[in-house]
């Protein structure tokens, strides 16, 4: 049986305790009143989310209701909250690159879906942090999947994957800096 991914390993100890406070460094200052937008197209459901999510610093509680809505886990039909800086770190790399919105292949996963994908893939763990509601699978309509994984690790955020395959992907994630 292979490693799992490093998205779905489970933390170390010490990396649980210290990621949210290296998060919150190095979280960007949302000052005044600028709205935050995204456009999200989910592949599984066909359902979007086109909206304003957050103003300034505070996120929309309405919009991010939507968005756990949108962003659930398809399979089992249940919805968990989204992490704020997931949805911000969409939309800064929103911001970075040409073209506008993502497609979502998958984002909160139950663990009993979680569970189930590592049995059938070998190299997923039981624990992810698709399970919190901390990571997303999204692709960028025309653009290929290497300058949108370029752009996501040049912002310097949580961990930042390339699934190369038949339909690759990139997988953004809210936990310690890493990239595979």
């Amino acid at each position: 049986m292979s490693e799992a991914c490093p998205c779905c390993a489970p933390l170390p100890r010490r990396l649980l305790l210290v990621a949210p406070v290296a998060a919150s460094l190095a979280a960007p200052a949302f000052a005044g009143g600028e709205p935050r937008r995204l456009a999200l197209f989910n592949l599984n459901t066909g359902e979007r989310f086109e909206g304003v999510y957050a103003w300034g610093a505070e996120h929309d509680p309405a919009a991010a209701a939507r968005l756990a809505w949108l962003l659930r886990d398809h399979r089992a039909d249940q919805a968990h909250p989204i992490d704020p800086a997931l949805l911000d770190t969409l939309w800064l790399l929103d911001r970075r690159i040409p073209g506008r919105g993502f497609e979502v292949i998958s984002a909160y996963r139950t663990p009993a879906t979680q569970a189930e994908l590592a049995a059938r893939w070998g190299r997923a763990a039981e624990t992810s942090l698709h399970t919190e509601g901390r990571a997303i699978d999204i692709r960028r309509p025309g653009l290929h999947p290497l300058g949108l994984v370029g752009a996501a690790r040049q912002l310097g955020r949580g961990g930042v994957g390339l699934y190369r395959g038949a339909s690759p992907f990139v997988h953004l994630d809210t936990g310690p800096r890493r990239r595979w």
